[in-house]
C-alpha cells in the first residue's frame, strides 16, 4: 500500500523524489525492492538504476525517482549520509528496526527537494508490534486518542490481507505462542516482562536430556552429523547435532580455549569417525579476513581436515539478523522437540540460560571477558537452526 502510494505521487508530481529506508541494503533487497518490482511489472514508463550506492526506480515521463536507502547506523553512527538528504516523501520499512535518531534525522530533511507544484512532505512507516521507541511515539498515543491531527495509524493484521496463502497460515502455526500474539493478532504487550533472556524459549526441564543411556548420544552412524562452527580467536566453538525422528539432538558443544581450527577438527575427526558430516556456521569464516594460515580460510581448512567435499557445506553469504533469528530459534525451542546433552553440551545450555537481549533484539556481546556476553555456543546453535530449519516458520 505504501509503495503504491509513492508510485502514484511519483506519476502525479513532475520531478518528485522519495526514499524508501530500511536498516540495511540486504533487507531492502529481500523485501521492499521485489515488492516494488511486482507493482511495476508490466509497465513501460518505469526503469531501474541498480547501483547499490544509488539504487532507484525512475519514471520516464514525470522524471520522478523512488530511491532505496539503507540506514547502516553501525557503520555511520553520526548519520552523515543523511545530512544532505533531499526528498519529498519517506517510507520507513519496518521502522522498529531503525533507530529513533535516524527517524528524526531523515524526517527533518523531508520536504527539502523543491519542485513546482510543491507537494506537502509525506512520511510513511510500516512496523510490527515492538517494545522499541515507535511504541511510545505512535502506538500508545493512538490507543489514547492523542495522535496529532496530521498523523494516522492503520492497524492491519494478516486477516486483513486477502493474499495470505493457506501455506503461510500453516507455517505460522509453528510460531511460539507469544509470536502468534505479536505478529498474527497484533498484540503490543511486553512479553519479556522483567527478563531479557534472548533464548526465552529454552526450558531446562523440557530441553535438558534425561535419557543419557539412549544410543543417540553416542551418535547414530546411519544418520547425518551436522556441524555448526563459530569462529573467534578464543575460544573456538562447534555444535555437533543430529536430527532424528523430527527431534533435534545436540550431542556435543565444543568450546575450546587457547585452541585453533586444526585442533578442533582433530577432536571431531577422532571422536566422530565414519560419520557423514554436513557443515554450516559463521559466514565470516569464508571471507578473506578469515584467512588463518597457508592462505586458507576456516572452511577450506575444515574441508581438508575432515576430508569433506563442497556438497557437504551449506553456508550463508551473511549471518542471520539477530531479531529475525530470535523468532526462529525461540519458535523451534517452543514448538519442536529439542534435546541437549547436559554435560557434553553444557556450554550451549549456559548460553541459552544467560545470554541477554538488547532492546533492538540483538545480543549483548560487548565484553568478551564476561561469559554471559560471549554467546559463541548460542551462535553455533542459531546458525544451525537458520541453515537446516529456516522454513520451520515464516515471519508475518
Amino acid at each position: 500500500m505504501c509503495l503504491a502510494a509513492l508510485t502514484t505521487l511519483a506519476k502525479y508530481y513532475k520531478g518528485f523524489k522519495c526514499h524508501v529506508i530500511r536498516s540495511d541494503f540486504p533487507a531492502l533487497q529481500a523485501t521492499a525492492i521485489p515488492s516494488l518490482e511486482k507493482i511495476l511489472s508490466g509497465t513501460f514508463n518505469w526503469k531501474w538504476n541498480r547501483d547499490k550506492s544509488n539504487f532507484f526506480a525512475y519514471h520516464k515521463k514525470s522524471d520522478s525517482k523512488i530511491f532505496f536507502k539503507a540506514e547502516n547506523i553501525e557503520r555511520d553512527p553520526e548519520l552523515l549520509n543523511f545530512l544532505g538528504l533531499e526528498t519529498n516523501a519517506i517510507l520507513f520499512e519496518q521502522i522498529e528496526e531503525i533507530s529513533e535518531k535516524t527517524y528524526d534525522t531523515a524526517k527533518s530533511r523531508n520536504g527539502s527537494w523543491y519542485i513546482d507544484p510543491m507537494p506537502k512532505p509525506v512520511t510513511l512507516a510500516t512496523f510490527n508490534p515492538t517494545q522499541r521507541w515507535i511504541k511510545k511515539r505512535v502506538y500508545e498515543p493512538w490507543v489514547q486518542g492523542q495522535l496529532l491531527p496530521h498523523q494516522y495509524f492503520q492497524h492491519a493484521l494478516p486477516n486483513d490481507n486477502a493474499f495470505v496463502t493457506a501455506e503461510q497460515w500453516k507455517l505460522w502455526e509453528n510460531l511460539a505462542p507469544r509470536y502468534k500474539e505479536q505478529f498474527i493478532k497484533g498484540d503490543w504487550s511486553n512479553f519479556d516482562g522483567d527478563t531479557n533472556r534472548w533464548a526465552w524459549g529454552y526450558n531446562k526441564e523440557k530441553h535438558e536430556a534425561k535419557d543419557l543411556d539412549n544410543p543417540i548420544w553416542k551418535g547414530l552412524l546411519d544418520q547425518y552429523l551436522y556441524l555448526s562452527f563459530d569462529f573467534n580467536k578464543n575460544p573456538i566453538t562447534c555444535s555437533v547435532i543430529q536430527h532424528v525422528n523430527d527431534c533435534i539432538y545436540v550431542l556435543k558443544q565444543y568450546k575450546l580455549p587457547n585452541s585453533d581450527i586444526y585442533l578442533l577438527c582433530e577432536r571431531i575427526r577422532v571422536e566422530y569417525p565414519g560419520f557423514t558430516m554436513f557443515v554450516t556456521g559463521d559466514a565470516t569464516g569464508q571471507s578473506r579476513s578469515a584467512i588463518v594460515k597457508d592462505n586458507l580460510t576456516y572452511y577450506k581448512i575444515i574441508k581438508k581436515e575432515l576430508n569433506l567435499n563442497d556438497t557437504q557445506f551449506k553456508l550463508s553469504a551473511i549471518n542471520p539478523p539477530l531479531k529475525d533469528n530470535a523468532v526462529l530459534v525461540n519458535s523451534i525451542l517452543s514448538r519442536k522437540p529439542v534435546q541437549i546433552h547436559p554435560t557434553e553440551a553444557s556450554a550451549l545450555i549456559y548460553d541459552l540460560e544467560n545470554v541477554k537481549k538488547l532492546p533492538d533484539g540483538s545480543i549483548e556481546k560487548t565484553d568478551r571477558n564476561d561469559p554471559d556476553q560471549q554467546a559463541d555456543s548460542l551462535d553455533c546453535f542459531r546458525y544451525y537452526c537458520n541453515t537446516w530449519h529456516r522454513n520451520f516458520i515464516t515471519i508475518p
